[in-house]
């Protein structure tokens, strides 16, 4: 197979001990997997080419962008082939609001080219050095997705090679609507036509510290229900914001007000035309505690581009403080819908105690799309069986409630055990259609 593959002309093959660790493992903290082979490519051709040659031998092949996945999709749990598509990273034109791009350009520099045209790409599924052409395959959302969609609901048309080698170009939200979310697992997207929008004038956020989940929520809809689109709802539970505060040394969110402990604060961001329209939506929004529906502890405004940064810098945090400030830490991200969430926190509370963990929870509250960092004062080899007990018990629960286990990040191989059998099935149809041989990212979402 290696080869023949160096039989390619144009193509870069590694193999042996020249394959960098990077290839065998994404964010996700499992195992090593190491392939037989990485090779990487510079065109659509060249990965029809390689897929024609894997199809004929029967080679599993895993597609990588910039590895940043937390759930393994991109790595090579059956080894084979890994077809690197970090080259395929060009920006290829904008006209008429459509910017065209191979899916190897990092999501910062999808927003920097929309922005230099005048126009704004909304999904901002946190990982700015992600590739568009992995934000397309988990159909990533993010914090913004409850006014402004994931990322599907941005691709006009993509070019995608088939298992065989062929190259399709799929030009309707019907032929391409299996692609978005497949994992790679379907097909190998090299080329994609994003929607761009046009960006709001002005824009500024309202902090809304409450008592308890249930007041929060409510808040939550009160906003919700104003009629004014606000871009974001974040629910930030203040455990996670106390840990991430402690850690960064620069607590920026209120942990207590007035003598008491928030509970619960919503991040929202308002958006409008200009700086007076923008003031106009918060002066109503903020009303609506006034007349009585809603009751937080406190409103706090960031309409400064300081303030601006420092309360999404502090949100940024809460990752990479979970990772740095506890012995080991774990993270389950699953979709719910929003009337769901406060008794799944109160689920994830209860089910990281019952296991010696303790929960930190955030949730882009209006899509459901809902973060659970668990952390451990064991060592990661220690707390694996305790994260593993608390993973079958949330993502049951999840399931229960009415909500989606693949959530923001995917399946990969992390969460392959807990997908309904429903899920496998027209899953298993379609990958039967397209992939018969099942060459491509096995041992994903179908095991």
């Amino acid at each position: 197979m290696i080869e023949k593959l160096k039989d390619i002309a144009g193509i870069r093959v590694i193999s042996g001990e020249e394959i960098s660790r990077d290839f065998c493992r994404d964010e996700y903290p499992g195992g090593d997997f190491a392939p037989e082979a990485v090779v990487e490519v510079y065109s659509t051709e060249d990965v029809a080419a390689v897929l024609k040659l894997c199809h004929a031998l029967g080679v599993s092949v895993t597609v990588r962008g910039a590895g940043t996945g937390q759930v393994g999709g991109s790595v090579p749990i059956k080894g084979g082939v890994v077809l690197s598509l970090k080259e395929l990273n060009k920006i290829l034109g904008y006209a008429n609001g459509i910017l065209k791009v191979q899916s190897g350009v990092l999501l910062q520099d999808v927003k920097a080219e929309a922005e230099a045209n005048g126009m704004y790409y909304p999904p901002d599924p946190a990982e700015l050095t992600a590739t568009i052409g992995g934000n397309v395959a988990t159909n990533a959302g993010g914090p913004c997705a409850a006014k402004y969609g994931k990322t599907g609901d941005y691709v006009a048309d993509a070019v995608v090679v088939l298992a065989d080698g062929s190259i399709e170009t799929l030009r309707s939200r019907e032929e391409f609507s299996s692609i978005i979310g497949s994992e790679g697992t379907l097909a190998v997207i090299t080329e994609i036509s994003l929607k761009l929008v046009e960006k709001p004038g002005a824009d500024a956020i309202l902090l809304f510290p409450f008592v308890d989940i249930e007041a929060a929520l409510e808040g939550a809809k009160a906003i919700l229900a104003s009629g004014y689109e606000p871009a974001i709802v974040e629910l930030m539970d203040t455990d996670i914001v106390d840990f991430s505060g402690k850690v960064t040394g620069d607590p920026v969110f209120p942990v207590e007000m007035y003598g008491e402990r928030v509970g619960f604060t919503l991040m929202v961001t308002i958006e409008g035309t200009d700086d007076d329209d923008v003031m106009e939506k918060m002066e109503a929004i903020a009303n609506l505690a006034e007349e009585g529906k809603m009751e937080p502890l406190d409103i706090l405004v960031g309409d400064s581009i300081t303030l601006k940064r420092e309360f999404w810098a502090a949100h940024d945090a809460f990752h990479t403080s979970m990772e740095s400030g506890a012995k080991s830490a774990y993270e389950v991200n699953i979709d719910l819908p929003m009337d769901a969430v406060p008794e799944m926190i109160e689920f994830a509370k209860n089910a990281a105690e019952a296991n010696d963990l303790k929960a930190y929870i955030y949730s882009h509250l209006a899509s459901g799309g809902t973060h659970i960092h668990i952390a451990s004062e064991k060592n990661r080899e220690d707390s694996r069986s305790d994260a593993k007990l608390f993973f079958d018990a949330a993502y049951v629960k999840c399931a229960e409630l009415g909500g989606d286990i693949a959530g923001e990040y995917g399946v990969g191989y992390a969460k392959v055990e807990y997908i309904s059998e429903e899920v496998r099935a027209n899953h298993s149809a379609v990958k039967a259609a397209l992939d018969p041989k099942g060459i491509l990212n096995p041992g994903k979402i179908l095991g």
